[in-house]
């Protein structure tokens, strides 16, 4: 993609030359070209905002910096239309700022005198605003922030993330909310929520739990996730993972299996004819994702004598088929996951040909040509979808996510992907949404401005530099702090799943008994080792949430993980020193769990419905009850 000749030309600018200067300014995403200049721009009392009355979609971006200017510098500054020699002027550019920039390109310039957001769109203007914030956020001496100018737009149009709302844990709308807000910051622009019996149905009432999410809040939040130029996606699973409504008393004959939709029966169309009927207008998207992924078993069931006819590939085909003409009433473009049409490749040419195929794979493999390739050659679109590596987890595996998503969204970029999907999962439903903030934002920056290549550096060299710089600036931008101790604590803790004492950080870990634990381990003599790192981890974590203007909260989460981490090795060490005769340890257990089990419970009712909360609690409980046995 190439910067516009004619905007340059236009507004009497140089043509950006390739990012020189970047570095040294922390800045996530990282801008496609920006230019130090010398000097700063001073933010005080009389600085004014100026936009005109006849974009009103620009006051909502300015309002935005008013309140970053409010949090960080401690001045208020009004946005206002009447023009201004100095302060802060939002400006439309008859033309875009790149030939190929999906109408979401922006300049920012900053001198001594004035700083000038110019942009050809809303979005462009919203997204400018948001690299203002992050200059002010994370760049600025006292009041001043660097001269400069940036030149920027995404190299993918679609940058998204999806939260499972279906295996365990239900957000509440006010979390829901702040996604929006705070993801949006990093330039993301859509979001689906991975639905399976969540959604409550008007003509199907039983299936939802009473905590599920209703048309109505759908459509709000598409509304609301609008201001910040997020698309709201719609989604339900239409094909497999299909247990949660199959085990509800009277749809069970719907089931191929247990898990799987069966195809044979004209009762499974008239149903998600049913669903689609409430769910599909409750979404302003034109793009609905049907998801459709691992239908093991199917041809086992009633639609044994369809396979023996067409084969598993041919009637999975006829399958997407008609759930594609079924949404087609409502306008919506059907996404779907890959991974059934490249066990099958012959019947990607049988596919709806406006379909959006959704690759994905978790795994921090070299290259993904091979999950993107066999849709390419039909002429099929597609959207990358790596994921952040959290299923599972006490914490979410840093390192791996890390490099899945970059190569992934790199693979995407260099085959024309139309964007990249970045996916949380819930497989336990014990996780906590607030563990992905830096998985996330990652994501952003990978869609924003892929790793790819250059003619002097391979494409492991430049995704190695990226994480490092990455790693430099995610805590001043995300937290507003002046250092990155909470991105070094992060990476220690995710490190600790090396040592054999962690059981790999994994949810089951923290639940195994801690005798037979004690007795696998390979290396007792790392449990002091281990306890000190998950000691100092958590304190460094406590200090920089003290230290946090920006969403500090978050970093309760991060601590509570270090915790659990800790408590493995406390028990452990317990167990090794019960042996020896000294119960004092074993009896102090009982309590830590206690605490940790109401730190859990604040936790999740800060960001879930109560829903599935009580089978959590109850695994507290259930290892307390061990607990207090080995105590007597």
């Amino acid at each position: 993609m190439i910067v516009s000749i004619v905007t340059c030309l236009i507004l009497g600018t140089p043509i950006p030359t390739p990012r020189t200067a970047a570095r040294s300014l922390n800045l996530v995403p990282t801008p496609m070209h920006v230019l130090r200049a010398k000097g700063t721009f001073r933010i005080g009392h009389n600085t004014s905002i100026v936009f005109s009355d006849q974009y009103p979609d620009d006051r909502f971006a300015a309002e935005q910096l008013m309140e970053e200017v409010l949090t960080d510098i401690g001045e208020r500054i009004e946005p206002t239309s009447k023009r201004s020699h100095q302060g802060i002027a939002l400006e439309r550019l008859k033309v875009p700022v790149s030939t190929s920039d999906f109408g979401q390109g922006y300049r920012l310039d900053v001198t001594p005198a004035k700083v000038t957001v110019s942009a050809s769109t809303s979005a462009g203007m919203f997204y400018g605003i948001q690299t203002l914030k992050q200059l002010i956020r994370a760049n600025r001496k006292t009041n001043s922030i660097p001269a400069c100018r940036i030149v920027d737009w995404p190299a993918l149009k679609y940058r998204g993330w999806q939260h499972d709302i279906s295996r365990g844990p239900i957000p509440t709308y006010g979390f829901l909310m702040k996604e929006v807000r705070t993801l949006s910051e990093f330039k993301l622009n859509m979001l689906t929520l991975y639905t399976e019996h969540v959604f409550k149905l008007k003509k199907h009432p039983t299936i939802a739990p009473p905590d599920g999410i209703s048309a109505e809040e759908i459509s709000d939040l598409s509304s609301y996730a609008k201001q910040f130029h997020v698309e709201l996606v719609g989604n339900f699973q239409s094909f497999g993972h299909f247990a949660n409504i199959l085990k509800v008393p009277g749809y069970e004959d719907l089931g191929e299996n247990k898990r799987v939709l069966s195809p044979a029966k004209e009762e499974s169309y008239k149903f998600l004819s049913d669903v689609y009927s409430e769910i599909a207008p409750a979404y302003s998207s034109p793009l609905f994702d049907i998801n459709c992924d691992e239908v093991s078993g199917l041809g086992d069931g009633p639609s044994k004598d369809l396979v023996k006819e067409l084969g598993v590939g041919g009637l999975y085909a006829r399958h997407i088929n008609r759930v594609a003409d079924l949404l087609r009433p409502y306008g919506k473009t059907p996404m779907m996951w890959g991974d059934i049409a490249l066990h099958y490749p012959e019947i990607v040419p049988k596919l709806p040909k406006d379909l959006i195929v959704l690759p994905w794979a978790y795994d921090p493999r070299p290259n993904f040509d091979n999950q993107i390739l066999p849709f390419t050659k039909f002429g099929l679109q597609f959207i990358v979808c790596p994921g952040v590596s959290c299923w599972g987890q006490i914490w979410p595996d840093l390192d791996r996510a890390t490099v899945n998503i970059s190569n992934f969204i790199r693979d995407g970029a260099k085959n024309g992907a139309l964007g990249s999907l970045n996916t949380s999962w819930d497989d336990d439903g014990q996780n906590f949404f607030n563990d992905n903030w830096y998985e996330f934002v990652w994501g952003a920056e990978c869609s924003w401005k892929p790793a790819l290549p250059t003619k002097s550096r391979t494409a492991d060299e430049v995704r190695t530099e990226r994480i490092d710089r990455y790693n430099e600036e995610f805590s001043s931008v995300f937290f507003g702090l002046k250092d990155s101790s909470v991105t070094d604590a992060m990476l220690k803790l995710t490190a600790l799943r090396k040592n054999p004492i962690a059981g790999g950080l994994k949810n089951s870990a923290f639940w195994r008994d801690p005798v037979v634990a004690f007795t696998k381990l390979p290396n007792p003599d790392a449990l002091q080792t281990y306890l000190s790192d998950a000691l100092a981890i958590s304190y460094t974590l406590r200090q920089a949430k003290a230290k946090a203007t920006h969403n500090a909260p978050a970093l309760d989460y991060a601590v509570f993980a270090s915790r659990r981490a800790r408590f493995l090795g406390e028990s452990l060490i317990a167990v090794e020193e019960s042996i020896g005769g000294d119960q004092t340890r074993i009896r102090e257990l009982a309590p830590q769990l206690t605490e940790l089990k109401d730190s859990y419970t604040d936790l999740w009712q800060r960001e879930n419905s109560t829903w599935w909360l009580d089978k959590n609690i109850a695994k507290f409980d259930a290892l307390n009850a061990t607990i207090q046995k080995l105590s007597k």
